[in-house]
């Protein structure tokens, strides 16, 4: 009777069902990048919750915002104004996790900056490097930067979306613009190649896992949320990956402060051969 019992209960594990959720990485820099990141905790949520992972690969934020409308996407790695973007237009979202930056912080800032030799000339229109129409420190954030910090309006000056923060940089280092926006930390790796930073924002809530309520349950939703916080930092840096910098809960309600009023360019005003 009792090896009869032992049986069933490997039988039963055996046939567990597997929990597969549809997931959306960042599209803001190379995608297989940003894969290698979460593979690790992928792995490890696997092998011992049975938590499997499907990647959805997608070029932009507008396709994970879609992606969410019409619950192809389970779970999504998003920045504020993504998020608060779609919060507006789909309640159905939930963000339960943000993860720490590099520095240790799970808040971050918005910077402008330009090539150190130039000296940009303000009474003229200024050409701006911008990253995705999504991004937080795209047009949103660079436009406040630069009405707050030197009165200009973006909307009336050149603009491009060079689709990611290192590319935008660069385009300031190959002189095509007087300046681009991105985020502190990116800027601050371009200072050995003659950037400097001239405008940084307030601290913006940070990057986080973003859960669709409509295809996960309220109970599945508690569940991964209990499991991510009860590990320690010392797990998360043994676990490593993008988790090792460790991980705060978060909610709706560290969003609010991020009021999108403006309309913001799907495209840029600036054709480049």
């Amino acid at each position: 009777m009792y090896k009869l019992f032992l049986i069933l209960i490997l039988f039963l594990t055996l046939n567990a069902k597997e929990i597969t959720y549809r997931f959306a990485p960042l599209p803001t820099k190379n995608i297989e990048q940003n894969i290698k990141e979460f593979l690790p905790i992928h792995v490890y949520m696997k092998e011992k919750y049975g938590i499997n992972i499907k990647y959805v690969k997608l070029k932009n934020y507008k396709d994970i915002l879609n992606g969410f409308k019409n619950n192809t996407i389970d779970i999504a790695y998003l920045g504020p104004l993504p998020f608060v973007t779609l919060y507006n237009e789909y309640k159905q979202i939930e963000p339960i996790l943000m993860i720490k930056q590099k520095n240790g912080n799970a808040k971050y800032r918005c910077v402008l900056a330009k090539f150190k030799v130039d000296n940009i000339d303000f009474s003229k229109k200024i050409k701006v490097a911008l990253t995705q129409p999504l991004s937080t420190c795209g047009y949103y954030m660079s436009s406040i930067l630069l009405k707050k910090k030197f009165n200009k309006d973006l909307k009336d000056e050149y603009y491009n979306y060079e689709m990611s923060h290192t590319k935008a940089l660069i385009s300031v280092v190959e002189g095509r613009y007087d300046m681009a926006g991105a985020k502190e930390d990116i800027a601050k790796k371009f200072d050995s190649l003659g950037v400097e930073i001239i405008a940084y924002s307030d601290y913006l809530p940070g990057f986080s896992i973003v859960v669709n309520k409509n295809t996960i349950s309220k109970k599945q939703i508690r569940k991964l949320q209990k499991i991510f916080l009860n590990f320690t930092d010392e797990e998360l840096k043994k676990i490593g990956g993008i988790v090792s910098r460790g991980i705060v809960k978060t909610s709706v309600d560290d969003y609010k402060s991020l009021n999108i009023k403006m309309k913001i360019p799907q495209k840029g005003n600036i054709n480049e051969e």
